[in-house]
């Protein structure tokens, strides 16, 4: 079978010949119907700073086929495999609990202590089939397709988000980036109860595309956006909830300034960088409480999710802009760096 592998710890990977992958006995294999390219898989893929810095907590060992948002339909199963069977669609979740540590007995699964990550310390799915153990298989809804499956796991960010910000009706809601995961975050906010949802962001590009999702839109290169939130907030002095999703230190300059008195912020962007927040004022005299992302429920999130998806509530195509062939990887990597939204293999 064909596999984008990635051979070094250096910039780049190959579109080679690999033999077909034979599940063990915990092991689902899949025949990969679409996969989508994430902000790991670009760090992973040019092997930076960041890739560097967040592979530092798990073992990684070369070589390693890249990708893990993604869906399939199930061709084989391990002999050990009760709750998937043959023939059945998929999406797979990418945080690998191990089921024995305090987390997973506490239902924490999604921060497993033992915890290992498709597509960084377990093979991933770019490529014709994919191995997976079965206890992170998620079988899709009748009517969800393959495409909306490979969403699944990056919307489901957005949706844990979601489930930890406890929007109340009438809250003013600020998404802080644009991207892909903004963009759901922007759709879930709105179905929440939201009476106002802000969404910053610097590219042009993204920005236009979240105006289609009935949401007040701030370019922070044009404008600032301290001031521009003021303004938007008047009489609460700041937004009820903020939800970062850049990853970039310098947003945590201005954002403790963009909330309200007893606020909540929600962290899911990953930043490089230590950040210097001074605790005095930006949180205890603020009241502000503070709530990181790492990843989904499971499997709560990936419940309320589908509901949201089936019931078209959200729809997650929206934030899709290119779709390749695998063997076009080049092209798809370079697009991901240039105005585009979600990027699909397919």
């Amino acid at each position: 079978m064909k596999a984008l592998l990635k051979n070094k710890p250096e910039f780049g990977a190959e579109y080679v010949e690999i033999n077909d992958p034979v599940p063990k006995a915990k092991e689902i294999m899949i025949k990969t119907k679409a996969a989508a390219i994430c902000g790991t898989d670009l760090h992973h893929y040019e092997w930076d700073e960041t890739a560097i810095n967040f592979t530092k907590n798990f073992q990684v060992k070369f070589p390693l086929i890249l990708g893990h948002e993604c869906s399939g339909e199930v061709v084989e199963i391990g002999s050990e495999v009760t709750n998937i069977k043959v023939g059945d669609k998929i999406a797979l979740e990418t945080h690998i609990p191990c089921g024995i540590c305090y987390q997973c007995r506490i239902g924490n699964l999604h921060n497993c202590q033992n915890m290992g990550l498709y597509g960084t310390t377990y093979n991933g799915c770019f490529a014709d089939y994919a191995i997976a153990p079965a206890k992170v298989a998620f079988v899709l809804p009748e009517g969800v397709s393959y495409e909306e499956g490979a969403l699944f796991e990056p919307s489901g960010v957005a949706m844990r988000g979601i489930e930890e910000a406890t929007i109340q009706p009438g809250d003013t809601v600020l998404i802080y980036g644009c991207g892909p995961i903004g963009q759901f975050a922007i759709q879930m906010a709105n179905i929440c109860g939201a009476a106002k949802v802000i969404a910053i962001d610097i590219n042009p590009f993204r920005i236009n595309m979240a105006k289609e999702l009935d949401v007040i839109t701030i370019n922070a290169q044009e404008e600032d956006p301290v001031e521009a939130v003021k303004v938007l907030t008047r009489d609460k002095g700041g937004v009820d909830i903020a939800i970062e999703l850049t990853g970039a230190a310098s947003v945590y300059q201005n954002i403790f300034k963009m909330i309200r008195l007893e606020g909540r912020l929600v962290t899911i962007g990953h930043p490089s960088k230590e950040v210097a927040v001074n605790f005095t004022r930006d949180i205890n005299q603020k009241g502000l409480a503070i709530k990181g992302i790492f990843g989904r429920r499971i499997w709560n999130t990936w419940q309320h999710l589908a509901e949201l998806v089936v019931n078209e509530k959200i729809d997650l195509l929206k934030v899709v802009t290119n779709r390749y062939k695998l063997k076009q990887y080049e092209e798809a990597f370079k697009k991901a760096h240039e105005d585009s939204g979600k990027i699909l293999f397919v």
